[in-house]
C-alpha cells in the first residue's frame, strides 16, 4: 500500500500543493523571462542612446531576442542541478548588464557602440582621458539601474521559478524551447535574405561593421556577429561591387530656378568656371593627375578575386583633371594641422582674430563638412590624411605590424619623396592610437611626449620636460596641453629645416580635447575671462560648458599666431602655407549645448547636417585675394586638393575624395544618423537615407529624371565607400605599385 504522502507513479509528493510543484509550468516561466528580459535591455540600450528606431530594426531586435533569450532557456532546462540552474539564470541575465552597459558608457562618450576590436583602444583611452570615462559612467547610471532591476527581481523570486524536480524536465521542454530559438532566428533571416541590395540589411548582417550591426539588429546579435569575425573571419573584408557601377543621368538634368545660385559665375565652384583672382600663368591645357599604370598587366597577373575587382574599377575611372591651381604652391612649405573637436563656430573676430583673417583670406571654403565615420580623433585624422574614410577606430593602428601598408599618396610620404623635411608632433603620449607606428609610415619623424618633443626648447629655453609634469604614461600635466606652446617649441626645428630646404610639419592638436568646463580642462581655465567678457559685450548667455569649448579653442588661434610671427620674422610666410582641419565636431558637448553652439534645433541635432558643416582653412599670406569655394565638399578631399595646389605626383582614381578645383564635383559623405544612413551632399541637394533626395532650392529637374540620377549617386557613394575600405583593407596601393 502506498503511503498517503506519496504518489503512484516516482514517489513525489501528491498532495495538491505538492503536485502543483510538480507541473513544469515554473520552468517555462523561466524560461519564458530569458526573451522578455533581454529584449528590455535592447531597448533601454536603444532608447538611451539613439532614442528610436525602425520598425524594421523593431522587428529584427525582436526576434533575435527571443532566439536568444529561449537558447538560454533551452540552455537552463538541461542542467540537472537546482543550484547550477539558478547560478545560470542570474549570472547570464547580470554579465549582460555589463555587455550592455558598456555599450552605453561608449556611447556617451563616443557617440558610437562598442566594438570588442578596439577594447585594447579604449583601455588605453580609460587611462588617459579619466574625465571623460567618469562622465561617461555617470550619464549612464539610470539606464544601467533600469536593466538591473528585472535581473533583481529574478534573483529575489528564482526559488519560486524553479522548484520543479530538474532531474524529471520533460523532453516538450527543450523541445519548444529549441523550436522558439530557431523560430526566431530563422524569421528576421528569412526576411533579411528576401532584399540583397547593395546597402540592404543583409549586407550589414553578412558583412557586419562596427556601426551598422549592432544598430540594427541589436546589441546581442551585433556582438555575435563582432565576435564571429574577430575570433573566426566570419564576414570578414567588404562585398565589392565591381566595376559596373550604375550611373544615371549626371548633374545636366538639373536647371537653375533663377533664384540664389549657390556657384555663382563669378566664384570658384571647383569645376573651372571661374574664380575671385586668377593664378599667374595658367596653362592653356591641362593633363590628368594620374600615374602611369599598367591595370591590363595587373588584372591578367593576379589570382586574388577582390584585388582584381579592385584594378577593374579603378581601370574605368577616368582621374581628375588638372587646372588653374595646379602647382598653385609648388615649391612651398606646408604646416597641415588637425584641429580636435574643432568648429567653425570657435572662429570668432573678437576671440580668434588670426583664424577669422586666415578663414576669410585664403580659399575660402563655404560648404566643408567633417563626417564622425566611427566617433573618434583616430577616424577624423585617417580622413585628413588619407583622402579616405573607414569607420573602425583603430584605422590608424592598420598601418602597424611586420608588414606595414604602404601609402604613397600622403602628404609625409609625397613630400619626403621630393627632398622636404617632413614632421608629424602631437603633445599627448607618443604611442596613443599607435601614432609611434603609424605615422612613420604615413612619412614623418614623429614626435609625441615620450619619444622626443618633451626635450624640444622654445627660443625663450622653455621646454615640456621643463616647464609641465610629465606623467608615467607620457601625459602632461595640467591637461589638456597647450597647442600655443606646442608650436612654440617646435618653430626651432621648422626654422633649422628651412635653412636647407622646404618642410612639411604635421600636428595633431589638443588643447581642444574634452571635457569641455572650467573646473578640469586647463585651457577653458586659461582663457574664461577673455570669453566671459566677450559674451558679456555681446549679451550672449551661453552655458559654462559651451563658453568652456570655445575657450580652450583660442589655444588653436594663438598657435597660429605663434606660427606667423617666428616664419615672418625668418623671412619664410610667404614661402609657407597653412591648410587646418577639424577631426570631429565637438561630440563631447550635450545635445542641448551642441543646438545652443551651432544655433540649431535642439531635437535630432546630431542628425542635423548642419552639425557637421565645419571649416577648412587652406591659406598663405603669398595669395594677393581670397578664393571661394562654393562646391560641397569634406576631409576626404583635403588630400587630393592639396596634392594639386602643390603640384604633387599622384593618381585620384585611387583616392575617395577629389581634388575640389578639377572637373569632377565632391561627393560629400556623412554617416550621422548611426547604422546604414550612408547619407550625401552635391551642389545639387542633399539625400538623406531612407527619406530621399532634397533639391537645392536653387535648382528644379523632374521627377523621373532624379530618382535615376538618385539611384546613381547611391550607387557612386557605396562604391566609394566600399572601396575606401577595401584599399586599406587589401593594402591595395602595394599590390598597385608592386611593394607586396
Amino acid at each position: 500500500m502506498n503511503s498517503p504522502q506519496t504518489s503512484r507513479r516516482g514517489g513525489y509528493p501528491s498532495s495538491p500543493r505538492s503536485a502543483q510543484k510538480g507541473k513544469p509550468v515554473n520552468l517555462l516561466k523561466l524560461a519564458a523571462l530569458f526573451p522578455a528580459v533581454i529584449f528590455f535591455m535592447e531597448l533601454v540600450t536603444r532608447i538611451s542612446t539613439y532614442g528610436d528606431m525602425t520598425f524594421k530594426q523593431f522587428f529584427y531586435i525582436l526576434l533575435f531576442s527571443v532566439s536568444g533569450g529561449a537558447l538560454l532557456g533551452l540552455i537552463v532546462s538541461l542542467i540537472r542541478n537546482k543550484t547550477a540552474v539558478r547560478i545560470v539564470s542570474i549570472a547570464v541575465p547580470a554579465a549582460l548588464i555589463i555587455l550592455y552597459g558598456a555599450h552605453i558608457v561608449y556611447f556617451n562618450i563616443f557617440e558610437v557602440y562598442f566594438d570588442w576590436e578596439n577594447i585594447g583602444m579604449a583601455g588605453e583611452a580609460a587611462a588617459q582621458f579619466g574625465d571623460m570615462l567618469a562622465s561617461g559612467i555617470v550619464k549612464s547610471l539610470f539606464p544601467i539601474f533600469l536593466m538591473a532591476l528585472p535581473v533583481i527581481a529574478m534573483a529575489i523570486f528564482i526559488k519560486r521559478l524553479t522548484f520543479y524536480p530538474v532531474k524529471r524536465v520533460p523532453t516538450v521542454i527543450p523541445m519548444l524551447l529549441t523550436a522558439v530559438m530557431l523560430l526566431g532566428f530563422l524569421l528576421p533571416t528569412l526576411v533579411l535574405t528576401a532584399d540583397k541590395g547593395d546597402e540592404s540589411d543583409f549586407e550589414y548582417y553578412k558583412r557586419p561593421t562596427d556601426l551598422e550591426t549592432p544598430l540594427t539588429f541589436g546589441i546581442l546579435t551585433g556582438t555575435r556577429l563582432n565576435l564571429a569575425r574577430i575570433l573566426f573571419g566570419i564576414g570578414e573584408g567588404t562585398a565589392l561591387p565591381g566595376d559596373n557601377i550604375e550611373t544615371g543621368p549626371g548633374g545636366e538634368i538639373f536647371q537653375t530656378t533663377g533664384g540664389d545660385d549657390p556657384n555663382p559665375p563669378d566664384s570658384n565652384t571647383g569645376d573651372g568656371t571661374g574664380s575671385e583672382t586668377q593664378p599667374p600663368d595658367p596653362p592653356k591645357e591641362y593633363g590628368y593627375n594620374i600615374l602611369d599604370i599598367d591595370f591590363d598587366s595587373l588584372i591578367a597577373n593576379e589570382s586574388d578575386k577582390d584585388i582584381k575587382a579592385m584594378h577593374q574599377y579603378f581601370s574605368k575611372l577616368s582621374g581628375t583633371k588638372q587646372n588653374e591651381y595646379t602647382g598653385y604652391f609648388e615649391g612651398k612649405n606646408l604646416v597641415f594641422v588637425s584641429l580636435e573637436g574643432f568648429s567653425h563656430k570657435a572662429i570668432i573676430p573678437e576671440l580668434t582674430p588670426t583664424l577669422y583673417e586666415m578663414a576669410n583670406g585664403g580659399f575660402v571654403f563655404k560648404n566643408f563638412y567633417n563626417s564622425v565615420w566611427g566617433g573618434s580623433t583616430s577616424t577624423g585624422e585617417y580622413a585628413n590624411l588619407t583622402g579616405l574614410f573607414y569607420n573602425k577606430v583603430k584605422c590608424m593602428r592598420t598601418f602597424v605590424g611586420e608588414e606595414k601598408h604602404y601609402m604613397p599618396f600622403t602628404l609625409g610620404n609625397q613630400m619626403k619623396a621630393l627632398g622636404y623635411s617632413t614632421y608629424a608632433f602631437h603633445a599627448n603620449s607618443y604611442t596613443y592610437y599607435g601614432r609611434d607606428k603609424s605615422h612613420p609610415n604615413l612619412g614623418y619623424t614623429y614626435l609625441g611626449i615620450g619619444n622626443g618633443l618633451e626635450n624640444l626648447t622654445s627660443a625663450e629655453g622653455k621646454s615640456f620636460a621643463n616647464t609641465f609634469k610629465i606623467g608615467s604614461n607620457n601625459t602632461v600635466k595640467p591637461w589638456p596641453t597647450s597647442d600655443e606652446f606646442t608650436a612654440q617649441v617646435t618653430i626651432p626645428t621648422l626654422l633649422e629645416s628651412a635653412a636647407n630646404g622646404p618642410f612639411h610639419a604635421y600636428y595633431m592638436s589638443i588643447s581642444g580635447h574634452a571635457k569641455y568646463n572650467f573646473g578640469g580642462n586647463a585651457q577653458s581655465k586659461a582663457h574664461r575671462d577673455e570669453v566671459e567678457a566677450y559674451c558679456l559685450s555681446k549679451g550672449l548667455n551661453y552655458s559654462d560648458n559651451v563658453k568652456a569649448y570655445l575657450a580652450c579653442q583660442i589655444e588653436v588661434d594663438l598657435m597660429m599666431k605663434a606660427f606667423i610671427e617666428a616664419f615672418e620674422d625668418a623671412g619664410i610666410l610667404d614661402d609657407t602655407v597653412f591648410v587646418l582641419s577639424a577631426d570631429h565636431f565637438p561630440y563631447d558637448l550635450e545635445d542641448a549645448e551642441l543646438a545652443e553652439l551651432y544655433g540649431l534645433p535642439n531635437e535630432k541635432v546630431t542628425s542635423n547636417f548642419d552639425l557637421y558643416r565645419n571649416a577648412l582653412i587652406i591659406w598663405s599670406s603669398s595669395m594677393e585675394a581670397p578664393v571661394t569655394v562654393e562646391v560641397p565638399c569634406s576631409a576626404i578631399d583635403i588630400l587630393p586638393t592639396v596634392s594639386n595646389l602643390f603640384g604633387l605626383p599622384y593618381d585620384s582614381r585611387l583616392m575617395m575624395g577629389v581634388d575640389v578645383f578639377s572637373d569632377q564635383e565632391p561627393l560629400v559623405i556623412l554617416n550621422c544618423d548611426g547604422g546604414p544612413s550612408w547619407n550625401w551632399i552635391n551642389k545639387y541637394g542633399s539625400y538623406r537615407s531612407g527619406k530621399g533626395f532634397t533639391v537645392n532650392p536653387a535648382y528644379e529637374v523632374d521627377a523621373d529624371s532624379l530618382n535615376a540620377y538618385v539611384k546613381s549617386m547611391n550607387s557612386l557613394a557605396s562604391a566609394r565607400r566600399k572601396y575606401a575600405f577595401a584599399i586599406i583593407e587589401n593594402d591595395y596601393y602595394a599590390h598597385v605599385f608592386s611593394k607586396k
